[in-house]
């Protein structure tokens, strides 16, 4: 089982701080998602934060960290992977 905790998602526009959104946790139970981009593809289906753009793969194992389209807009996403 895998969990994802301290989801935050921030528009990315032109203002110096954009406004970050809290997400709940959200436990993945299907253990065949270890690739961060299935990771991601799930996050997005379940909060229905539209497509997916990119997946950051350079950081820690234990970040998920990506970019969606919502609306013509750039969505950041981030949080942490633990697994059980």
């Amino acid at each position: 089982m895998i969990k994802l905790t301290k989801l935050e998602k921030k528009y990315i526009n032109r203002i110096a701080n954009p406004t970050t959104t809290a997400l709940e946790d959200l436990i993945v139970p299907m253990s065949d998602l270890n690739a961060k981009a299935n990771l991601a593809q799930y996050t997005i289906d379940t909060y229905d934060l539209g497509e997916l753009n990119s997946v950051k793969t350079t950081v820690s194992k234990h970040i998920l960290d990506f970019t969606c389209l919502d609306d013509n807009k750039l969505l950041h996403v981030t949080g942490y992977i633990e697994t059980d």
